[in-house]
């Protein structure tokens, strides 16, 4: 039976090789990173910040190719800035009193009512994504190396502060079986783990770095 099965995967691989099938884009990688619970223990600071993230940061999406001598070539569609920016945004109202989202760096214009501290700037200054297949142990790596910089500016557009921010992430995808891994390599490894990882981790060293905003800012 189990010969069966693996001829049937053969024939498989053999019609999709035919058909054109194994030099394609897959559809984006599911990318769905959680809060680090260590954030919530992190002291809030009294201030309200202006938030600008670099449009190139939050429309980042990157395609990454992934060869296999069966299979063929195939592209990996990474839409990380979406999710990055959002946890950076949730970071922000964890970490500060209130958090005011500013489509422009330097505009200030708020109610009456409010006014702010200052503004924090996120821009992208990296991500590096390898993908990798290891057919003899039966699974598939993806690793992320991210990087961000972050800006202090105080309401007039005056630059206080800027630091950097990295972290890596590390995915890995496994079968059991050598009739399962045909089934798998075909339909595609998971390795958006990968860059769940480095999202989590490069937002707590965010936070744990912006911890100096308030001195900075004299408040």
């Amino acid at each position: 039976m189990k010969y069966i099965k693996e001829k049937i995967c053969l024939v498989l691989l053999v019609f999709l090789m035919l058909g054109g099938c194994l030099s394609t884009q897959k559809p984006p990688v599911t990318i769905s990173p959680s809060i680090d619970k260590r954030l919530y223990e992190i002291p809030q600071q009294p201030l309200t910040m202006g938030i600008y993230i670099d449009p190139d940061l939050r429309d980042h999406e990157q395609v990454e190719k992934l060869w296999h001598h069966i299979i063929g070539i195939q592209y990996f569609v990474f839409p990380l800035g979406k999710p990055l920016a959002e946890k950076i945004g949730e970071t922000c109202q964890i970490i500060f009193r209130e958090v005011v989202f500013l489509n422009n760096r330097e505009y200030t214009a708020l109610p009456e009512e409010k006014s702010l501290d200052g503004i924090l700037e996120f821009r992208l200054k990296d991500s590096d994504i390898r993908l990798q297949i290891e057919e003899a142990v039966l699974y598939a790596v993806g690793e992320h190396k991210l990087s961000l910089f972050v800006t202090l500016y105080d309401t007039k557009s005056n630059k206080l502060w800027e630091d950097e921010v990295f972290s890596e992430g590390k995915g890995l995808d496994v079968v059991t079986s050598h009739v399962e891994w045909e089934w798998w390599i075909t339909s595609g490894p998971k390795f958006g783990p990968a860059v769940d990882m480095a999202i989590e981790k490069i937002t707590f060293h965010l936070a744990q770095k912006l911890t100096v905003v308030e001195k900075i800012l004299g408040k």
